[in-house]
């Protein structure tokens, strides 16, 4: 034993037996957590980013392409096209596009879609940027800082609309009993300046007007108040009155496309705090011949003819529009058993003036007003018929005092007021003059005179064409001919020539046969018998010629 200690194999160390620990693999488990965490992130990351996703309805789908086509807002993207398809009953395009989050506040009722590619028309093109960049799609909103209705599906509109919501101005509504040739986009025209244009129209609820959506631009707008009129400045407007013939129009562009211009008339009144409806007047003279303010209804009676005049025709005094004729109505007097004319006009005192301000007849009742001119009829005021214009034959009325007119009763002080009317016996008469002309000018043989100048035209092209192809030849061969003969002469005629040294000579001898003529008829003078005698023998002068008849 001692021995076996002592070996080499006994300094060995002992073995000593422990237990193995086991392995932890806990952390290997946060590899999966950390991958879920990035992934949620990411997720969180594209899902806050992430806008609604809205639908747009449009009757087709020219231009758009899915992943390409933009939704854009004053020129910022603001989504993308991610879907096109056809709807149920194939009768429309359904665009699925996905909004960015900062576009979330644009899906609401209040917002507007529509596809910008190139447009041609009368206001011009627009749309060109498209043909590079492609087309897209716009957006706009009356008011994004208002709250609306959160909207998700859409119509889309075909067209552009006139206004866009940053534009500063106005809207205002009009009513006319027809559109004419006006429409959306129609320019409106202040002092012959562009100061908006109509947006929209439509029916209104009982079928007799159309109301219209103007948009006046800022500063511009300010110019529109509770004495504003609109009128329709279409085309060219040509009136023939008692001023003679009047064409007016705004501009070329209301010529093509027509036009609504507008300007203040009377006072400035303040904009009610509804709103005011417009009304649109179809020409400037009737915005202007209807003055805004109180209006006192009056009706006359013309026993006379009453031809030539017609609704719209002025109700004058002292020279001044102070009224309109409304109605012109054949009517029938039961007690003189006599038909008269019925004219129903109004009067509008604010055109008075001064005496208007004055006398502040705006704050008086109407029957105050009616009891003046009652005052007025008594004193002989009448309502009379005058020519506006001879050649059309034209009539107004007019307030006159009537000198010799027969005494009338107080008027009542009602309303319609019934103004007494005087005849006119100069009038009957210049109508037939007029008449009489008018008919002689008829009875002129325009039509035959015309023939007769067409015929007398193509005689003398006709004569024209001869000479220029006979005469004209032979004429101008006889004036070289005279030319030569001329020129003949003048030969003839030139110093050094036979003739007038011939002439001179011939002229020599004339003188003395005339002075023999003179001394023979000397001779016989003084011996008359010398003819039969013969001649005396004794020489004689014509002192002893003279001597001897003493």
């Amino acid at each position: 034993m001692p021995e076996s200690l002592n070996s080499p194999e006994s300094n060995l160390p002992l073995a000593q037996v422990t237990r193995k620990r086991k392995r932890n693999l806990a952390w290997v488990w946060m590899i999966p957590v950390v991958a879920a965490l990035i992934g949620l992130s990411l997720v969180w990351n594209v899902w806050s980013k992430q806008g609604p996703k809205i639908t747009i309805l449009f009757k087709s789908a020219s231009g758009l392409e899915i992943g390409k086509t933009q939704i854009r807002y004053r020129d910022v993207v603001i989504g993308m096209v991610t879907d096109i398809h056809l709807s149920g009953k194939r009768d429309a395009v359904i665009v699925v596009a996905e909004l960015s989050k900062e576009a979330e506040g644009l899906a609401h009722s209040g917002t507007q879609f529509w596809v910008v590619k190139p447009r041609v028309g009368l206001g011009g093109i627009s749309g060109l940027s498209t043909l590079l960049s492609g087309s897209y799609i716009e957006a706009d909103t009356d008011d994004p800082l208002n709250e609306f209705i959160n909207q998700r599906k859409f119509i889309g509109l075909e067209t552009p609309p006139p206004i866009h919501s940053d534009r500063p101005g106005t809207r205002f509504k009009l009513r006319a009993k027809d559109i004419g040739s006006l429409g959306a986009g129609t320019p409106v025209f202040y002092r012959r300046i562009q100061v908006g244009m109509i947006t929209e129209f439509e029916l209104d609820d009982s079928g007799k007007f159309i109301d219209l959506q103007v948009f006046i631009d800022s500063p511009y707008d300010k110019f529109v108040n509770g004495s504003t009129r609109f009128w329709n400045e279409s085309g060219i407007d040509v009136t023939i009155g008692s001023e003679g013939v009047n064409i007016s129009t705004q501009s070329l562009t209301s010529i093509l496309v027509g036009g609504v211009a507008f300007a203040s008339f009377g006072r400035d009144r303040e904009m009610p705090a509804e709103g005011l409806v417009f009304k649109l007047y179809d020409t400037y003279k009737a915005a202007e011949i209807e003055p805004q303010g109180i209006a006192i209804p009056i009706t006359m009676r013309f026993d006379q003819s009453t031809r030539g005049l017609k609704p719209g025709a002025s109700v004058v005094f002292q020279g001044v529009d102070l009224g309109i004729v409304n109605t012109v109505s054949l009517e029938f007097d039961p007690k003189t058993e006599r038909f008269f004319t019925q004219v129903d006009a109004t009067l509008y005192p604010e055109r008075l003036g001064m005496l208007y301000t004055q006398r502040a007849m705006a704050n008086k009742p109407l029957e105050a007003i009616a009891e003046n001119l009652a005052l007025l009829s008594m004193r002989g005021m009448r309502a009379q018929l005058r020519t506006a214009n001879i050649l059309t034959g034209q009539l107004y009325v007019t307030l006159a005092d009537v000198p010799n007119a027969p005494k009338i009763k107080m008027p009542r002080a009602e309303l319609p007021f019934v103004m007494p009317t005087a005849p006119v016996d100069d009038l009957d008469k210049l109508q037939q003059q007029v008449t009489s002309i008018m008919n002689k000018i008829d009875k002129i043989p325009f039509e035959e005179i015309g023939k007769e100048f067409n015929k007398t035209l193509k005689q003398l092209t006709a004569l024209t064409a001869t000479l220029d192809k006979s005469t004209a030849p032979e004429l101008t061969a006889s004036l070289k001919q005279l030319e030569k003969t001329l020129k003949s002469i003048d030969d003839l005629i030139a110093p050094g020539s036979p003739i007038p040294s011939n002439l001179d000579a011939t002229l020599i001898e004339l003188k003395s046969s005339v002075r023999a003529l003179r001394t023979l008829a000397d001779g016989l003078k003084a011996q008359p018998d010398s003819l039969i005698t013969g001649r005396s023998s004794l020489p004689y002068s014509r002192e002893s010629i003279g001597a001897g008849a003493k």
